[in-house]
C-alpha cells in the first residue's frame, strides 16, 4: 500500500577506499546513530554476505538528487553485520545502507542535524507509539534533545530488494522514492499546506501536524 511504503511517520568502519577520514568528533554522532539503527536491525545469528562498501554507499545514496550523492555520510554494514561508519561525507546528509540479505530494499539519508531525533526514535523502538511520542516531547522540552534550527530534509526509498539492481545501481519501479521537508512541531496551516488524507499523495501533504516529526512529503516516481 502507498502509506505502508511511506513508512509512516516514525518509523528513520571505517573504509580507507570510501572517502577522507572524518575527525573523531565529527564521527562520533554517526556511530552513535549506527548503534542506535542496530536496536532495530539486530545482527543475526547466521550473517549474509555482506556486499563491498563501494556497493552499500551506491545504494544508499541514490534518494539523493545526483549532484548531493558523492559528498553524502553512509552508514552500513561490516562483515558481522553490525552497523559502521562506511564513508565520512561533507555536505551534511547522513545516509543509512539497506541491510543485506532483507526481503526489502530501505535506504534513507537525513540531514545532520536531524540525526539525534532519528537516533532516538531508533533508541525508543520497543515502547508504544504513544509513549516514545511522549518521552522524545519531554526530552526536548528539558533541552536534552537538540532540534534543526530551521526546515530540514529527509529522502527515502523502500520496496522489494529484487527491485533493485546492483549492478547498475538502479531502482526498479516497484521501489517507492520521495522526500521530506521536516519543521518540527510546525502545523500544516502554519506552513500553508494540507493535512495528509485531505489530498492526492501525489501532491505535497503534511504528516504529524504539530509534532516534533511533523514534516511535508514530497512525491517522486522518478528513481534516477
Amino acid at each position: 500500500m502507498a502509506g505502508e511504503r511511506r513508512g509512516r511517520a516514525e518509523d528513520a568502519q571505517r573504509d580507507p577506499r570510501s572517502g577522507p577520514t572524518a575527525p573523531a568528533a565529527a564521527t562520533a554522532p554517526l556511530l552513535a546513530l549506527a548503534l542506535a539503527a542496530a536496536c532495530i536491525h539486530p545482527a543475526q545469528a547466521d550473517s549474509p554476505t555482506v556486499p563491498p562498501a563501494s556497493e552499500q554507499i551506491a545504494a544508499a545514496v541514490l534518494p539523493l538528487p545526483p549532484a548531493m550523492r558523492e559528498h553524502a555520510t553512509v552508514v552500513g554494514y561490516g562483515p558481522d553485520m553490525a552497523l559502521t561508519l562506511l564513508r565520512a561525507g561533507t555536505n551534511g546528509m547522513v545516509c543509512t545502507g539497506t541491510r543485506p540479505a532483507d526481503a526489502q530494499f530501505d535506504v534513507r539519508c537525513y540531514h545532520e542535524t536531524f540525526i539525534p531525533i532519528v537516533r532516538r526514535i531508533a533508541q525508543l523502538g520497543a515502547l508504544p507509539a504513544a509513549d516514545r511520542r511522549r518521552t522524545i516531547d519531554q526530552e526536548i522540552k528539558a533541552g536534552n534533545l537538540p532540534l534543526p534550527s530551521g526546515p530540514v530534509a529527509g529522502y527515502r526509498m523502500l520496496g522489494p530488494a529484487a527491485a533493485y539492481d546492483a549492478a547498475t545501481q538502479s531502482a526498479g519501479a516497484a521501489i517507492a522514492s520521495w522526500q521530506s521537508i521536516h519543521f518540527p512541531y510546525r502545523t500544516a496551516a502554519e506552513i500553508g499546506l494540507p493535512e495528509e488524507g485531505t489530498v492526492s499523495r501525489t501532491l505535497p501533504y503534511v504528516m504529524a501536524s504539530g509534532t516534533f516529526w511533523s514534516h511535508v512529503m514530497i512525491n517522486d516516481a522518478d528513481h534516477h
